[in-house]
């Protein structure tokens, strides 16, 4: 199973994501909102920093754990290659973030990403795990 693909929209972009159970598909939903923003491959994971976050409901979570990481990128100038969820439920997850800070030098930024919505959001389980459906504001 793939973890993330980008999604075609007129006006935006997404992805979809995928786990086996809802931890992975979290951190497979980090990981392909890094890769609208920056080449992953470029992103090495030399430094943790802790992410914990709240939210209404498991598809509001999942808002606000992505919008958690915009911020650590856009405003701390954080890019992460990996994902560590060391606890989820319904309404919090607590998990490390492995990346660098941005180096002009070595990173090239693809999109500027300014926000995760809620615009066609979905995060279901199915018969093979977990999906999730992101749409961003760019």
């Amino acid at each position: 199973m793939q973890p993330f693909r980008v999604l075609e929209h007129t006006a935006d972009v997404g992805f979809e994501a995928f786990g086996a159970t809802r931890e992975e598909v979290f951190r497979n939903a980090a990981r392909a909102l890094m890769d609208i923003i920056v080449d992953l491959g470029a992103v090495h994971p030399r430094a943790s920093v802790t992410v914990r976050v709240e939210g209404p409901d498991p598809a509001g979570l999942l808002v606000n754990w992505l919008s958690e990481i915009l911020y650590l990128q856009d405003a701390e100038g954080w890019l992460f290659s990996d994902f560590e969820i060391l606890s989820l439920d319904d309404r919090s997850v607590s998990a490390l973030a492995r990346g660098e800070k941005f180096d002009r030098g070595h990173h090239q930024l693809k999109l500027l990403v300014k926000a995760i919505t809620y615009h066609q959001l979905a995060l279901e389980k199915s018969g093979d795990g977990w999906r999730a459906q992101v749409y961003v504001d760019i």
